[in-house]
């Protein structure tokens, strides 16, 4: 049989017994260029049929193309890595006889080639050595001009997948893609999103484009895809009034096709970036209560420190929340436990009827005592501190005082002449959002919310965009700076 007809009987197989059948009694014949076609027929009726290829077949094939792979040139290697990734068919010995045939070739490989092979190790969560890596970004930096809009989303959302942070290349990804949004569908858009979220970089002027872009279509995208755009806005620090009403505009008519994660997780991002919508916060409950014996033990504590860190009360799902929470204790991890341990705090403070119980409290507790044992100020604390003690009333502040009941440390505690008590929190980037630079996040806001609750007033100091550059001013300017903050007594006029 000549190689071209059985190319053309590979490409006109219709269903998988039929290509199945064909592999059986004619597989010792393929050449490479059979091989890869054979697997790229099976991801092709798999899209299109839904029929799934029972795997004895898929492993066979893969040995015939096993073989095959050193004559594949860089198409073949690129379309079978990406075809078995549509197949779901992870081989990891395969993969990397695969990948050590495709290293000294990849400069052959074109922009679709590259994308397809990055996407194909992110879908079936194969971690390339780092040599292979670095060669397969080296080779997509020269091409990126060239990748067309899928291409780029793909890429960006790959490396996001395999937690493959290289600022380098992702700047010049990000470069590329700026001018041509516009050409990015709906889930490009919100796979970009999403990658941005996972891998924390920054770029406030490619969000900005990107939200632009997505904003009218928004209509477009699916209830993952909203959930997931939260989720990175909320992982970034970066919220957008516009694009936020718009968003959850879209997503209230649509909360039923949320999965239980997808509702943890927007309740989570909504707090976190402390958006208030108290309307779209009630609909997002009222999908969630009947499904929380779905949620994880990590839903479940999100969900709980959000409506804290939000302060929306609705005592009937917090008391089914804790009650499902309760028979999942030992499930718990110690950052779920101390979520909770907020959560019933913030109860307590609202003298709620709800409360966690007993057994689930104690574990709480006793996460969040061992997690906050001992804390030892920082040196930015104490140069903060010796300037708050020379401000009129603020001469015996101190440093890491704890609340009376012994639940918080203070960062510098001062007792005015008033007999007001006021704590100064020092805090770091990771304490605000990027952007709007200077606002608190949901986790400094439901600190500040229990140390008021415990008789303090709080005054944040931003430490990176208040009290460095003032502090470098000299002693005055930061002195003038504490008390614009609010440090000292309360003046009355």
């Amino acid at each position: 049989m000549s190689p071209g007809l059985l190319t053309s009987w590979i490409k006109g197989c219709t269903s998988p017994d039929e290509l199945l059948s064909l592999v059986e009694h004619h597989g010792q014949a393929f050449n490479y260029i059979h091989s890869a076609a054979a697997l790229n027929q099976a991801a092709q009726m798999l899209a299109r049929t839904g029929r799934v290829f029972p795997r004895g077949g898929i492993k066979h094939m893969v040995q015939l193309a096993w073989d095959q792979l050193p004559s594949m040139e860089a198409r073949q290697l690129a379309n079978t890595a990406y075809s078995l990734a549509k197949l779901g068919h992870r081989d990891n010995d395969f993969m990397a006889a695969l990948l050590r045939e495709a290293e000294p070739r990849l400069r052959d490989f074109e922009p679709q080639h590259l994308a397809n092979t990055v996407w194909a190790l992110a879908t079936l969560d194969i971690h390339a050595d780092s040599t292979f890596t670095a060669a397969l970004l080296k080779e997509a930096m020269q091409k990126l001009r060239d990748f067309n809009p899928q291409n780029l989303a793909n890429t960006v959302w790959a490396l996001a997948k395999l937690q493959n942070y290289d600022g380098a290349f992702m700047a010049a990804l990000f470069k590329e893609a700026m001018p041509r949004l516009r050409d990015f569908n709906p889930q490009n858009l919100a796979n970009t999103l999403w990658a941005l979220g996972t891998l924390g970089h920054t770029d406030g002027a490619f969000m900005a484009a990107l939200l632009k872009e997505a904003m009218p279509r928004l209509r477009d995208f699916n209830p993952q895809n909203l959930a997931n755009t939260l989720c990175a806005l909320a992982t970034l620090g970066h919220t957008d009034g516009s694009f936020m009403a718009a968003l959850l505009k879209e997503a209230m008519p649509r909360l039923r096709g949320f999965t239980s994660q997808d509702l943890a997780n927007t309740l989570w991002a909504l707090a976190t970036l402390g958006h208030t919508d108290g309307a779209f916060t009630a609909a997002l409950l009222k999908e969630s209560m009947p499904r929380l014996p779905d949620f994880t033990p990590q839903n479940l504590a999100n969900a709980a420190w959000a409506l804290a860190a939000l302060d929306h009360a609705d005592d009937a799902f917090m008391a089914a929340l804790l009650q499902q929470a309760a028979i999942m204790v030992p499930s718990f991890d110690d950052e779920g436990l101390t979520q909770l341990f907020l959560c019933d705090l913030w109860l307590k403070d609202r003298h709620s009827d709800v409360a966690a119980p007993a057994q689930l409290a104690a574990a709480c507790k006793m996460a969040w005592m061992e997690e906050g044992d001992n804390p030892l100020p920082s040196q930015v604390q104490l140069e903060v501190l010796a300037v708050v003690r020379q401000l009129p009333g603020c001469s015996d502040a101190t440093s890491e005082q704890a609340t009376d009941d012994g639940l918080f440390s203070i960062n510098i505690a001062v007792q005015l002449p008033d007999g007001s008590r006021l704590a100064v929190e020092v805090d770091g980037p990771s304490h605000f959002l990027r952007n709007p630079p200077g606002r608190l996040n949901g986790a400094a806001l439901l600190r500040n919310r229990l140390l008021e609750a415990r008789g303090w007033r709080v005054v944040s100091v931003p430490v990176m965009t208040g009290w460095v550059p003032r502090a470098k001013q000299g002693q005055q300017a930061a002195q003038e700076y504490l008390l614009s903050l609010g440090v000292g007594p309360v003046l009355v006029f």
